[in-house]
């Protein structure tokens, strides 16, 4: 959940106001007149630069006068964040028809910034309060978790564990709702961010419907459309594609073998870290359920074999394994897996039942899965 992100008016621009006095054309045009003070006497001008999907494309730019001011004027924009560099320093906006006025401190430039006229801006900044109040509350949170797991507190541990899920909830439920009274719209776009793909999906999913209808020509729509692509594809419910690997004895396994259970499908590799500190919760769970119709197939993307089979014998997994050992595994993707450990449950009939399910949450689901069973 994280937002980190300044001119000499050209000819065409002064040709502009002293041509034309047409009002549809003013109304398609947004003016910045800014002041910021405590400038650093090397920082001469400003750069204002339109954020597209491959990066700030510089749009305009503009020399300081005397105080700290200047002036810029572009066309209207409210479907994509900008954003003004001065000196290091980065602050995001959006240019709505109009008149605006920026004014701030070089030294608090995002802090002390008040700009006027932009609907978009203010919502903005609602929402990446929102972001920052979450991360400074979860960093308390995961400070007091390795305090008490350094101390052997467990108790202390599972609280703050419990205070993270409950701050993260919390969150998500907000943004939700705020995203729902903006409406569609390049800012509640960006507060998708802060939401899980894979635990909000049908949020997402109800979400991206809804600017088709109300918005269907905007380049956040678009946006939206193509973010959820891939996640629509593999969503709880979806069949699981198959695939067939060699296991470590270069006997073929295909997903669909495992029909009639329910199957974990993990994907991790020998020298990931977290996935080496995952496999125990693996183990834990398929000792539980393996004899209810429960088990595992672990696809490695290791390269090397030898580092592989170590790592299955020294962690202990005792269940199906299946790797092509290339970097580009195969099976991988159409699963389109980035990051490791990912894991995929997959039901009796094939179907992706719930995705990356890690730590208690995969004891929580198998429970209610194989409850009375």
């Amino acid at each position: 959940m994280s937002f980190k992100s300044h001119v000499l008016i050209s000819m065409c621009v002064i040709s502009f106001f002293s041509c034309s006095d047409n009002k549809e054309n003013l109304e398609n045009k947004a003016s910045i007149d800014g002041e910021i003070t405590n400038l650093p006497a090397p920082v001469k001008n400003i750069r204002l630069s339109r954020i597209d999907a491959k990066g700030p494309v510089v749009v305009d730019s503009a020399l300081f006068e005397a105080g700290g001011k200047f002036s810029v004027v572009l066309p209207a924009d409210s479907e994509r964040l900008y954003v003004l560099e001065l000196g290091g320093q980065r602050l995001p906006l959006f240019l709505e028809a109009g008149k605006h006025s920026l004014k701030g401190d070089f030294n608090s430039l995002y802090q002390s910034s008040t700009y006027t006229n932009s609907r978009l801006t203010d919502l903005l900044k609602r929402v990446e309060a929102t972001r920052v109040g979450f991360e400074q509350k979860a960093q308390a949170l995961e400070m007091n978790f390795k305090r008490a797991m350094n101390a052997g507190n467990q108790k202390g541990a599972d609280s703050a564990m419990s205070g993270f899920f409950a701050l993260q909830n919390t969150t998500k439920q907000y943004v939700k709702r705020l995203i729902d009274s903006i409406g569609p719209n390049p800012v509640s776009h960006l507060a998708t961010s802060m939401l899980s793909v894979d635990e909000d999906f049908g949020y997402l999913d109800s979400l991206a419907n809804r600017f088709e209808k109300e918005k269907p020509k905007a380049a956040y729509t678009e946006k939206m459309k193509s973010y959820l692509e891939v996640p629509r594809k593999l969503a709880v419910g979806k069949m699981a594609p198959d695939f067939s690997q060699p296991d470590p004895t270069g006997k073929a396994v295909t997903l669909t073998q495992f029909r009639g259970k329910w199957v974990l499908l993990d994907f991790w590799a020998s020298w990931c870290k977290p996935c080496r500190a995952e496999n125990p919760t693996l183990k834990k769970a398929f000792q539980a359920y393996k004899d209810k119709g429960f088990t595992i197939l672990s696809v490695s993307i290791d390269t090397e074999k030898d580092a592989w089979l170590k790592a299955i014998v020294a962690d202990k997994m005792f269940w199906s394994h299946a790797s092509d050992l290339t970097e580009d595994n195969a099976a991988a993707r159409p699963y389109f897996v980035r990051s490791f450990p990912s894991s995929f449950l997959v039901d009796p009939e094939g179907r992706i039942a719930a995705k990356n399910l890690r730590g208690p949450a995969l004891e929580q689901k198998l429970s209610e899965v194989f409850r009375g069973k």
